[in-house]
């Protein structure tokens, strides 16, 4: 597990000590990452999809005889697709939460520019 920085911005978001400055090119770079992360992560989603929806594996899953390959292309399936914990499901909560934050910092943007003339100036000029 990573070590987190958070509890140290919290705290000196406690003390007044965190600053936090709004340049309009974070806004533009953080919503295209953003969109680029949901992009990448549909993708993934649509190969798990088709892995799961996949008829033939070529395992030996057609022979009666080789249970241990219908059982293994059975666990590949429900893994991709529909089974507990499989990979369509965990990435359409991953693309949820990038998508929330995506929206979040558009708002962020969007109530800064309402507010401060330089920063709509500056976005206009991004292209944002």
């Amino acid at each position: 597990m990573v070590d987190s920085p958070f509890p140290g911005y919290i705290e000196d978001a406690k003390s007044g000590a965190l600053q936090v400055r709004m340049d309009p090119q974070g806004f533009v770079d953080m919503d295209k990452a953003c969109q680029e992360l949901i992009d990448a992560l549909v993708a993934v989603q649509t190969d798990a999809r088709e892995i799961g929806e996949r008829q033939y594996w070529g395992l030996g899953e057609g022979n009666p005889r080789l249970s241990s390959a219908i059982e293994l292309v059975g666990m590949f399936r429900d893994k991709a697709l529909g089974g507990p914990n499989n990979a369509f499901d965990t990435l359409t909560d991953y693309i949820a939460v990038a998508q929330e934050i995506q929206t979040m910092f558009t708002a962020m943007r969007d109530t800064y520019a309402r507010v401060d003339a330089g920063f709509a100036a500056k976005l206009r000029e991004l292209g944002a």
